[in-house]
């Protein structure tokens, strides 16, 4: 997600935003937002600084302006993907509203419906690769 028109993303306001949508600063000193709490919590996706090093820094957050975070996911380590899928997409659609801001596919074009359609496929292709596998073991 980036700000538009070249505009800075506001630290304060992205903490806020980000931690109301439930993500934490953890691991790494970026955003994770898990599925579940405590040992049995499994990781859904993170958002990092756009940045070097791509960190955060909790208590430097109002002073921080950046011009993108990235957000990512695994498809191997949320309990449902595409339940993360759709969490991650809501948490950066908000970001973006908030902080008027324009959400970008890994290309780095303005990420349109079909796109979103594309990657929910992705997912579907992973989930049935990894089913065929577990049954030939």
């Amino acid at each position: 997600m980036v700000g538009k028109d070249r505009q800075f993303l506001d630290g304060e306001r992205l903490k806020r935003v980000v931690e109301a949508c439930g993500m934490e600063h953890g691991d790494m000193s970026i955003y994770h937002r898990f599925d579940g709490t405590g040992s049995s919590a499994s990781l859904q996706f993170s958002m990092a600084n756009a940045v070097n090093p791509g960190t955060f820094d909790p208590e430097a957050m109002d002073k921080l302006e950046t011009p993108a975070v990235s957000f990512f996911m695994s498809m191997r380590e949320p309990r449902d993907a595409m339940t993360a899928y759709e969490c991650m997409l809501a948490t950066a659609e908000t970001l973006a509203k908030n902080l008027n801001g324009d959400l970008l596919d890994e290309d780095r074009s303005v990420m349109r419906e079909q796109t979103k359609e594309h990657y929910r496929q992705r997912i579907r292709d992973f989930e049935m690769q990894s089913r065929r596998r577990n049954l030939t073991r």
